[in-house]
Protein backbone atom coordinates (compact mmCIF):
# COMPACT_ATOMS: atom_id res chain seq x y z
CA UNK A 1 0.00 0.00 0.00
CA UNK A 2 1.19 3.53 -0.69
CA UNK A 3 1.34 6.09 2.08
CA UNK A 4 2.96 9.35 3.04
CA UNK A 5 6.72 9.17 3.24
CA UNK A 6 8.17 8.85 6.73
CA UNK A 7 10.50 11.71 5.81
CA UNK A 8 9.08 15.19 6.13
CA UNK A 9 10.10 18.66 7.11
CA UNK A 10 11.23 22.06 5.97
CA UNK A 11 13.17 22.98 2.88
CA UNK A 12 15.64 25.57 1.74
CA UNK A 13 14.04 26.32 -1.60
CA UNK A 14 11.26 25.12 -3.85
CA UNK A 15 11.59 24.33 -7.55
CA UNK A 16 7.81 23.96 -8.02
CA UNK A 17 7.95 20.21 -8.46
CA UNK A 18 4.51 19.96 -6.89
CA UNK A 19 1.69 21.02 -9.18
CA UNK A 20 -0.54 23.64 -7.59
CA UNK A 21 -3.93 22.45 -6.45
CA UNK A 22 -2.76 19.29 -4.69
CA UNK A 23 -4.55 19.28 -1.34
CA UNK A 24 -4.82 16.88 1.57
CA UNK A 25 -7.99 15.53 -0.05
CA UNK A 26 -6.05 14.94 -3.24
CA UNK A 27 -3.43 13.00 -1.31
CA UNK A 28 -6.14 10.85 0.24
CA UNK A 29 -7.72 10.25 -3.15
CA UNK A 30 -4.38 9.36 -4.71
CA UNK A 31 -3.90 6.85 -1.92
CA UNK A 32 -7.25 5.26 -2.76
CA UNK A 33 -6.52 5.20 -6.48
CA UNK A 34 -3.11 3.65 -6.05
CA UNK A 35 -3.81 1.22 -3.22
CA UNK A 36 -3.40 -2.29 -4.51
CA UNK A 37 -1.41 -1.15 -7.56
CA UNK A 38 1.91 -2.25 -6.11
CA UNK A 39 2.16 -5.85 -5.01
CA UNK A 40 5.56 -6.06 -3.37
CA UNK A 41 7.49 -9.29 -3.48
CA UNK A 42 9.34 -10.18 -0.28
CA UNK A 43 13.03 -11.01 -0.46
CA UNK A 44 15.09 -12.07 2.51
CA UNK A 45 12.77 -10.26 4.91
CA UNK A 46 12.55 -7.13 2.75
CA UNK A 47 10.32 -6.19 -0.18
CA UNK A 48 10.87 -4.93 -3.66
CA UNK A 49 9.86 -1.28 -3.93
CA UNK A 50 10.01 -0.36 -7.64
CA UNK A 51 6.32 -1.10 -8.17
CA UNK A 52 5.43 1.59 -5.66
CA UNK A 53 7.48 4.20 -7.48
CA UNK A 54 5.96 3.14 -10.80
CA UNK A 55 2.45 3.50 -9.38
CA UNK A 56 3.25 6.99 -8.09
CA UNK A 57 4.52 8.03 -11.51
CA UNK A 58 1.49 6.54 -13.24
CA UNK A 59 -0.89 8.53 -11.06
CA UNK A 60 1.11 11.71 -11.69
CA UNK A 61 0.96 11.12 -15.43
CA UNK A 62 -2.80 10.39 -15.40
CA UNK A 63 -3.96 13.14 -13.08
CA UNK A 64 -1.48 15.84 -13.97
CA UNK A 65 -0.82 16.17 -10.26
CA UNK A 66 2.29 14.97 -8.54
CA UNK A 67 3.25 14.37 -4.94
CA UNK A 68 6.05 12.25 -3.52
CA UNK A 69 4.79 9.13 -1.80
CA UNK A 70 6.50 5.92 -0.78
CA UNK A 71 6.00 2.53 0.79
CA UNK A 72 5.85 2.52 4.58
CA UNK A 73 9.18 2.30 6.34
CA UNK A 74 8.26 -1.15 7.62
CA UNK A 75 7.51 -2.38 4.09
CA UNK A 76 11.07 -2.04 2.80
CA UNK A 77 14.49 -1.95 4.40
CA UNK A 78 14.39 0.78 7.03
CA UNK A 79 16.88 2.85 5.06
CA UNK A 80 19.43 2.73 2.27
CA UNK A 81 22.00 2.33 5.01
CA UNK A 82 20.30 -0.81 6.32
CA UNK A 83 19.93 -2.21 2.82
CA UNK A 84 23.59 -1.55 1.94
CA UNK A 85 24.83 -3.08 5.16
CA UNK A 86 23.09 -6.36 4.32
CA UNK A 87 25.52 -6.55 1.36
CA UNK A 88 28.55 -5.31 3.30
CA UNK A 89 28.57 -2.06 1.31
CA UNK A 90 29.13 1.57 2.19
CA UNK A 91 26.57 4.06 0.92
CA UNK A 92 26.95 7.77 1.35
CA UNK A 93 26.79 11.34 0.21
CA UNK A 94 29.08 14.29 -0.28
CA UNK A 95 28.51 16.84 2.44
CA UNK A 96 29.32 20.44 3.16
CA UNK A 97 28.73 21.35 6.81
CA UNK A 98 26.37 24.18 5.86
CA UNK A 99 23.85 21.51 4.90
CA UNK A 100 23.66 20.24 8.47
CA UNK A 101 22.03 23.48 9.57
CA UNK A 102 18.82 22.86 7.63
CA UNK A 103 15.93 21.13 9.32
CA UNK A 104 15.75 17.46 8.38
CA UNK A 105 19.15 17.29 6.75
CA UNK A 106 21.16 15.81 9.61
CA UNK A 107 18.44 13.29 10.47
CA UNK A 108 18.19 12.13 6.85
CA UNK A 109 21.94 11.76 6.48
CA UNK A 110 22.33 9.81 9.72
CA UNK A 111 19.45 7.48 8.92
CA UNK A 112 20.17 6.79 5.26
CA UNK A 113 23.97 6.69 4.99
CA UNK A 114 27.01 5.11 6.63
CA UNK A 115 29.64 6.96 4.58
CA UNK A 116 30.37 10.68 4.12
CA UNK A 117 32.67 12.39 1.63
CA UNK A 118 33.96 15.87 2.44
CA UNK A 119 32.58 17.72 -0.57
CA UNK A 120 34.82 20.79 -0.38
CA UNK A 121 36.08 21.02 3.20
CA UNK A 122 39.38 19.19 2.65
CA UNK A 123 40.20 20.59 -0.77
CA UNK A 124 43.41 22.60 -0.75
CA UNK A 125 41.77 25.97 -1.43
CA UNK A 126 39.37 25.48 1.50
CA UNK A 127 41.59 23.98 4.17
CA UNK A 128 44.95 25.62 3.39
CA UNK A 129 44.24 28.86 1.49
CA UNK A 130 47.51 30.61 2.41
CA UNK A 131 50.99 29.38 3.37
CA UNK A 132 50.50 29.96 7.10
CA UNK A 133 46.70 29.71 7.16
CA UNK A 134 44.74 26.55 7.90
CA UNK A 135 40.96 26.31 8.32
CA UNK A 136 39.82 22.98 9.73
CA UNK A 137 36.41 24.09 10.98
CA UNK A 138 34.35 22.63 8.10
CA UNK A 139 36.34 19.41 7.97
CA UNK A 140 36.17 18.96 11.74
CA UNK A 141 32.40 19.43 11.66
CA UNK A 142 31.92 16.66 9.11
CA UNK A 143 34.30 14.25 10.86
CA UNK A 144 32.64 14.86 14.21
CA UNK A 145 29.15 14.35 12.76
CA UNK A 146 30.28 11.09 11.17
CA UNK A 147 31.78 9.87 14.42
CA UNK A 148 28.60 10.66 16.35
CA UNK A 149 26.56 8.57 13.89
CA UNK A 150 28.94 5.66 13.29
CA UNK A 151 29.72 6.71 9.73
CA UNK A 152 33.00 6.35 7.85
CA UNK A 153 34.61 9.38 6.16
CA UNK A 154 36.42 9.77 2.87
CA UNK A 155 38.65 12.82 2.57
CA UNK A 156 38.28 14.54 -0.80
CA UNK A 157 40.68 15.50 -2.31
CA UNK A 158 44.38 16.22 -1.85
CA UNK A 159 45.53 16.96 -5.41
CA UNK A 160 43.24 18.37 -8.11
CA UNK A 161 43.41 20.77 -11.05
CA UNK A 162 45.21 24.11 -11.14
CA UNK A 163 41.85 25.90 -11.17
CA UNK A 164 41.13 24.48 -7.71
CA UNK A 165 44.62 25.00 -6.29
CA UNK A 166 45.53 28.23 -4.44
CA UNK A 167 47.79 30.67 -6.26
CA UNK A 168 50.44 30.47 -3.57
CA UNK A 169 50.92 26.76 -4.33
CA UNK A 170 51.62 27.62 -7.96
CA UNK A 171 54.35 30.16 -7.14
CA UNK A 172 57.84 29.55 -8.54
CA UNK A 173 59.79 26.91 -6.58
CA UNK A 174 62.42 24.35 -7.29
CA UNK A 175 61.24 20.76 -7.55
CA UNK A 176 62.63 19.97 -4.13
CA UNK A 177 61.05 23.03 -2.53
CA UNK A 178 57.72 22.06 -4.08
CA UNK A 179 58.06 18.47 -2.89
CA UNK A 180 58.74 19.63 0.68
CA UNK A 181 55.76 21.99 0.56
CA UNK A 182 53.49 19.19 -0.67
CA UNK A 183 54.73 16.76 1.94
CA UNK A 184 54.19 19.28 4.73
CA UNK A 185 50.64 19.92 3.50
CA UNK A 186 49.88 16.19 3.43
CA UNK A 187 51.46 15.50 6.80
CA UNK A 188 49.43 18.29 8.39
CA UNK A 189 46.09 17.45 6.77
CA UNK A 190 46.21 13.65 6.77
CA UNK A 191 48.00 13.55 10.11
CA UNK A 192 45.26 15.60 11.77
CA UNK A 193 42.64 13.02 10.77
CA UNK A 194 44.71 9.88 11.20
CA UNK A 195 42.42 7.15 12.48
CA UNK A 196 39.35 9.34 11.83
CA UNK A 197 39.28 9.36 8.03
CA UNK A 198 38.74 5.91 6.55
CA UNK A 199 39.83 6.71 2.99
CA UNK A 200 41.30 9.49 0.85
CA UNK A 201 40.86 10.56 -2.75
CA UNK A 202 44.57 11.25 -3.09
CA UNK A 203 44.57 12.45 -6.69
CA UNK A 204 41.49 13.65 -8.56
CA UNK A 205 41.03 13.97 -12.33
CA UNK A 206 44.67 13.73 -13.37
CA UNK A 207 43.93 12.13 -16.75
CA UNK A 208 43.71 14.12 -19.98
CA UNK A 209 43.71 11.91 -23.07
CA UNK A 210 44.38 14.91 -25.31
CA UNK A 211 47.91 15.11 -23.94
CA UNK A 212 50.68 12.90 -25.29
CA UNK A 213 51.45 11.50 -21.84
CA UNK A 214 47.75 11.17 -20.97
CA UNK A 215 48.03 13.50 -17.98
CA UNK A 216 46.40 16.86 -17.31
CA UNK A 217 48.77 19.83 -17.20
CA UNK A 218 49.04 20.98 -13.58
CA UNK A 219 51.57 22.60 -11.33
CA UNK A 220 52.12 19.18 -9.74
CA UNK A 221 53.09 17.68 -13.10
CA UNK A 222 55.21 20.72 -13.95
CA UNK A 223 57.20 20.71 -10.70
CA UNK A 224 57.50 16.96 -10.01
CA UNK A 225 57.07 15.29 -13.39
CA UNK A 226 54.92 12.27 -14.22
CA UNK A 227 55.89 10.62 -10.95
CA UNK A 228 53.93 13.15 -8.88
CA UNK A 229 50.94 10.82 -8.54
CA UNK A 230 53.06 8.02 -7.11
CA UNK A 231 54.83 10.46 -4.79
CA UNK A 232 51.53 11.76 -3.45
CA UNK A 233 50.27 8.26 -2.67
CA UNK A 234 53.48 7.42 -0.84
CA UNK A 235 53.25 10.64 1.19
CA UNK A 236 49.64 10.02 2.22
CA UNK A 237 50.39 6.41 3.10
CA UNK A 238 53.28 7.54 5.26
CA UNK A 239 51.02 10.02 7.07
CA UNK A 240 48.32 7.38 7.73
CA UNK A 241 49.30 3.79 6.89
CA UNK A 242 45.82 2.46 7.74
CA UNK A 243 43.78 4.68 5.40
CA UNK A 244 42.52 3.40 2.05
CA UNK A 245 43.90 5.44 -0.82
CA UNK A 246 41.98 6.06 -4.04
CA UNK A 247 42.52 7.54 -7.45
CA UNK A 248 39.32 9.34 -8.57
CA UNK A 249 38.26 10.43 -12.05
CA UNK A 250 35.33 11.41 -14.27
CA UNK A 251 33.98 10.05 -17.56
CA UNK A 252 36.04 6.90 -17.06
CA UNK A 253 33.25 4.69 -15.78
CA UNK A 254 32.79 2.21 -18.60
CA UNK A 255 34.33 0.26 -21.46
CA UNK A 256 31.48 1.08 -23.85
CA UNK A 257 31.46 2.07 -27.50
CA UNK A 258 31.74 5.79 -26.74
CA UNK A 259 35.25 6.67 -27.90
CA UNK A 260 35.56 9.39 -25.27
CA UNK A 261 34.52 7.25 -22.30
CA UNK A 262 36.43 4.18 -23.43
CA UNK A 263 39.63 6.15 -24.09
CA UNK A 264 39.46 7.72 -20.63
CA UNK A 265 38.61 4.49 -18.83
CA UNK A 266 41.46 2.71 -20.61
CA UNK A 267 43.87 5.48 -19.62
CA UNK A 268 42.81 5.31 -15.98
CA UNK A 269 43.14 1.53 -16.05
CA UNK A 270 46.68 1.73 -17.43
CA UNK A 271 47.60 4.44 -14.92
CA UNK A 272 46.54 2.50 -11.85
CA UNK A 273 47.93 -0.74 -13.24
CA UNK A 274 51.35 0.90 -13.54
CA UNK A 275 51.10 2.39 -10.06
CA UNK A 276 50.47 -1.08 -8.68
CA UNK A 277 53.34 -2.60 -10.63
CA UNK A 278 55.63 0.12 -9.27
CA UNK A 279 54.69 -0.74 -5.69
CA UNK A 280 52.65 2.41 -5.07
CA UNK A 281 50.24 2.07 -2.11
CA UNK A 282 47.02 2.56 -4.07
CA UNK A 283 44.00 0.62 -2.84
CA UNK A 284 41.18 1.60 -5.12
CA UNK A 285 39.56 3.66 -7.88
CA UNK A 286 36.62 6.04 -7.67
CA UNK A 287 34.31 6.21 -10.68
CA UNK A 288 32.54 9.56 -10.38
CA UNK A 289 29.34 8.69 -12.30
CA UNK A 290 27.98 12.16 -13.06
CA UNK A 291 25.41 11.01 -15.62
CA UNK A 292 23.09 12.62 -18.15
CA UNK A 293 19.85 10.69 -18.57
CA UNK A 294 19.94 11.28 -22.33
CA UNK A 295 23.46 9.89 -22.77
CA UNK A 296 24.75 7.43 -20.20
CA UNK A 297 26.89 4.28 -20.37
CA UNK A 298 25.39 0.82 -20.53
CA UNK A 299 25.27 -0.78 -17.07
CA UNK A 300 26.96 -3.92 -18.39
CA UNK A 301 29.88 -1.82 -19.65
CA UNK A 302 30.23 -0.10 -16.28
CA UNK A 303 30.24 -3.51 -14.59
CA UNK A 304 32.92 -4.73 -17.00
CA UNK A 305 35.11 -1.79 -16.04
CA UNK A 306 34.57 -2.45 -12.33
CA UNK A 307 35.49 -6.10 -12.97
CA UNK A 308 38.77 -5.39 -14.72
CA UNK A 309 39.84 -2.92 -12.03
CA UNK A 310 38.93 -5.40 -9.30
CA UNK A 311 40.96 -8.07 -11.08
CA UNK A 312 44.01 -5.88 -10.48
CA UNK A 313 43.30 -6.27 -6.76
CA UNK A 314 41.76 -2.80 -6.40
CA UNK A 315 38.59 -1.79 -4.58
CA UNK A 316 36.10 0.15 -6.70
CA UNK A 317 33.50 2.69 -5.67
CA UNK A 318 30.97 4.93 -7.35
CA UNK A 319 32.24 8.18 -5.91
CA UNK A 320 30.07 11.14 -7.04
CA UNK A 321 26.84 9.87 -8.58
CA UNK A 322 24.00 12.06 -9.77
CA UNK A 323 21.68 11.86 -12.79
CA UNK A 324 20.59 14.95 -14.71
CA UNK A 325 17.04 14.97 -16.10
CA UNK A 326 16.56 18.59 -17.16
CA UNK A 327 13.60 19.11 -19.47
CA UNK A 328 15.88 21.17 -21.72
CA UNK A 329 17.60 17.95 -22.80
CA UNK A 330 15.26 15.10 -21.85
CA UNK A 331 11.78 15.15 -23.38
CA UNK A 332 8.70 14.03 -21.49
CA UNK A 333 6.63 14.92 -18.47
CA UNK A 334 8.19 15.20 -15.05
CA UNK A 335 6.76 11.78 -14.16
CA UNK A 336 8.33 10.22 -17.27
CA UNK A 337 11.70 11.84 -16.60
CA UNK A 338 11.67 10.69 -12.99
CA UNK A 339 10.99 7.14 -14.12
CA UNK A 340 13.97 7.29 -16.49
CA UNK A 341 16.10 8.59 -13.63
CA UNK A 342 14.89 5.81 -11.32
CA UNK A 343 15.78 3.20 -13.92
CA UNK A 344 19.29 4.62 -14.48
CA UNK A 345 20.09 4.70 -10.77
CA UNK A 346 18.75 1.18 -10.37
CA UNK A 347 20.41 -0.37 -13.40
CA UNK A 348 23.87 1.11 -12.86
CA UNK A 349 23.99 0.27 -9.16
CA UNK A 350 22.44 -3.18 -9.59
CA UNK A 351 25.15 -4.03 -12.13
CA UNK A 352 27.97 -2.79 -9.91
CA UNK A 353 26.96 -4.38 -6.60
CA UNK A 354 27.19 -7.82 -8.18
CA UNK A 355 30.90 -7.35 -8.89
CA UNK A 356 33.58 -8.57 -6.50
CA UNK A 357 35.71 -5.70 -5.28
CA UNK A 358 32.88 -3.18 -5.48
CA UNK A 359 32.64 -1.57 -2.04
CA UNK A 360 30.76 1.74 -1.96
CA UNK A 361 28.32 4.16 -3.54
CA UNK A 362 28.49 7.91 -2.91
CA UNK A 363 25.99 10.42 -4.27
CA UNK A 364 27.18 13.98 -4.86
CA UNK A 365 24.69 15.37 -2.40
CA UNK A 366 21.38 13.81 -1.46
CA UNK A 367 18.62 16.42 -1.80
CA UNK A 368 17.57 18.41 -4.86
CA UNK A 369 17.46 21.47 -2.60
CA UNK A 370 21.26 21.78 -2.97
CA UNK A 371 23.27 20.50 -5.91
CA UNK A 372 26.30 21.73 -7.81
CA UNK A 373 24.38 20.94 -10.99
CA UNK A 374 21.92 23.79 -10.47
CA UNK A 375 24.79 26.25 -10.27
CA UNK A 376 26.74 24.79 -13.19
CA UNK A 377 23.99 23.81 -15.64
CA UNK A 378 20.74 25.33 -14.40
CA UNK A 379 17.73 23.96 -12.48
CA UNK A 380 17.52 20.19 -12.32
CA UNK A 381 16.51 17.36 -9.99
CA UNK A 382 19.53 15.02 -9.99
CA UNK A 383 19.45 13.36 -6.56
CA UNK A 384 17.51 10.84 -4.45
CA UNK A 385 15.49 13.19 -2.24
CA UNK A 386 13.39 16.16 -3.25
CA UNK A 387 13.82 19.59 -1.66
CA UNK A 388 11.43 18.54 1.12
CA UNK A 389 13.75 15.63 2.05
CA UNK A 390 11.22 13.11 0.79
CA UNK A 391 12.47 10.13 -1.25
CA UNK A 392 11.95 10.28 -4.99
CA UNK A 393 11.44 7.30 -7.32
CA UNK A 394 15.24 7.29 -7.73
CA UNK A 395 15.54 6.45 -4.04
CA UNK A 396 13.41 3.34 -4.49
CA UNK A 397 15.41 2.40 -7.56
CA UNK A 398 18.55 2.41 -5.45
CA UNK A 399 16.78 0.49 -2.69
CA UNK A 400 15.75 -2.18 -5.17
CA UNK A 401 19.27 -2.47 -6.55
CA UNK A 402 20.67 -3.02 -3.06
CA UNK A 403 18.09 -5.66 -2.10
CA UNK A 404 18.17 -7.72 -5.28
CA UNK A 405 20.07 -11.01 -5.18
Amino acid sequence: MLCESPISGGHARSKSLHVSGVTSNTVTELGRVTSGMSKMTRRRGFVKCAAAAAAILAVGAITGRYIWTSPTASSCAASLRAAAETRGLLIGAALSPEGLRYWGSADTLAREFNFLTTENAMKWYAVHPAPQQWDFHAADTIVEFASEHQMKVKGHNIIWTDERTPEWVKAERTSEEFRQMLQKHIQTLVGRYKGKVYAWDVVNEAVDTREANGLRKTVFLKRLGEGYIAEAFHMVHEADPDALLFYNDSDAESVDSSAYRKTRSDRVYELVKKLLSDGVPIHGVGLQMHLDAWDYPRPADVAANVRRLAQLGLKVNISEMDVRITEKELPGTLAERLEIQRRIYHDIIAACVKEKGFMAITFWGFTDAYSWIDERFGPDDPLLFDEYYKPKPAYWGVMDALLEE
